[in-house]
């Protein structure tokens, strides 16, 4: 599981299919918070993530999972 010291903030968030839903605006010990443009923001628990590299969080759900991921 990713720690809240990899995740950046501003960082784009990506799903699994390749989807970028928005960046990361907040980051709290076990959970980031997705900004979206047009869209309510939500969080998202670091157990999603699958890897942060380049200024991106790779999630491991797509974009039609994001539902049952979101807090």
């Amino acid at each position: 599981m990713v720690t809240a010291s990899e995740l950046e903030l501003g960082a784009k968030v990506m799903t699994a299919d390749g989807k970028e839903i928005g960046t990361v605006r907040e980051i709290g010990s076990d959970r980031f918070k997705v900004e979206r443009r047009v869209f309510p923001d939500y969080w998202l628990a670091n157990e999603y993530v699958d890897d942060v590299a380049g200024g991106i969080v790779q999630l491991i759900v797509t974009k039609e999972g994001l539902g049952a991921a979101k807090l």
